[in-house]
């Protein structure tokens, strides 16, 4: 009985951890496509800076809500899981227009 108590205990930490380590992996990740982007040259200046003022929004966002009661509701995590899908996007839209960074 002690053993699958502990057992599941250790079970909901480590999903907790997992679902907490996403949403920084996945910010940057994003952020090393847009650095990406503008070292190969597929991105302007302009496109870039527009791309990191999302993600720093998305960051922001986070630590809003965070700050509130100190927890992200379910509401909340999904409007950052679209701010983040349209961010995604925004930067594959961005790398693929034809726009090319003068060197």
């Amino acid at each position: 009985m002690k053993a699958s108590i502990f057992l599941s205990v250790v079970m909901m930490m480590v999903v907790g951890v997992s679902v907490s380590q996403a949403q920084p992996i996945r910010e940057k990740n994003q952020k090393e496509r847009i650095y990406n982007g503008v070292k190969t040259g597929q991105l302007t200046k302009a496109e870039a800076y527009r791309l990191h003022k999302d993600q720093r929004d998305i960051r922001h966002d986070r630590m809003r809500y965070k700050r509130n009661d100190g927890r992200i509701s379910p509401r909340e995590r999904k409007h950052l899981i679209h701010e983040r899908k349209m961010a995604s996007k925004k930067i594959y839209h961005h790398k693929h227009n034809g726009r090319v960074r003068c060197k």
